[in-house]
């Protein structure tokens, strides 16, 4: 009995002594922002907003896409032209639409989802699609409910296929 309180008595002196050798301070960093706003191992590309000065100008680029992408609002694929004629005929048609460069109506129509313009030089244009307007660069295009409809309908239709590993 008497070995077992000694037993005891040392394992509590020993769990007291480990204790007190560790320090209070924690290992986590105490400010995050110190850990995170290390900028210089990371390479920023800047995005250029409003670079098309003249509709013309966004017209001509987007008739350069090799591909356009619709999205939902939960970035969920509609579709995407990848043929030459049908990203042809969909930028002409956008340039049919009356185009302003602000939006000044308070009233705020349903978002449809992200629109992509993907190049072959990776410079990729986004926007963003509403059932009254699509956004691009700066300009409004805009639509109404039906021509949005219209327009993702022709997206669904128009699915390029995923590329396939290894082709």
């Amino acid at each position: 009995m008497k070995m077992k309180k000694w037993t005891i008595l040392i394992l509590i002196a020993m769990t007291l002594s480990l204790m007190s050798c560790s320090t209070d301070k924690s290992s986590e960093p105490e400010n995050y922002a110190d850990f995170i706003n290390n900028d210089e191992d990371i390479h920023y590309k800047g995005v250029e907003t409003n670079q098309f000065i003249e509709s013309d100008e966004l017209k001509e680029r987007l008739l350069e896409s090799a591909a356009i992408e619709l999205k939902d609002v939960d970035n969920h694929t509609i579709g995407m032209l990848r043929e030459k004629e049908k990203i042809a005929n969909f930028v002409e048609g956008l340039f049919t639409y009356k185009v302003e460069e602000d939006y000044t109506t308070n009233k705020q129509g349903q978002v449809v989802g992200p629109i992509n313009f993907y190049f072959a030089d990776n410079e990729d244009i986004y926007g963003l699609m509403n059932n009254e307007y699509i956004y691009i660069e700066g300009y409004y295009f805009f639509i109404n409910n039906k021509k949005s409809q219209e327009l993702q309908n022709f997206f669904k239709t128009n699915t390029a296929p995923a590329p396939v590993a290894g082709e």
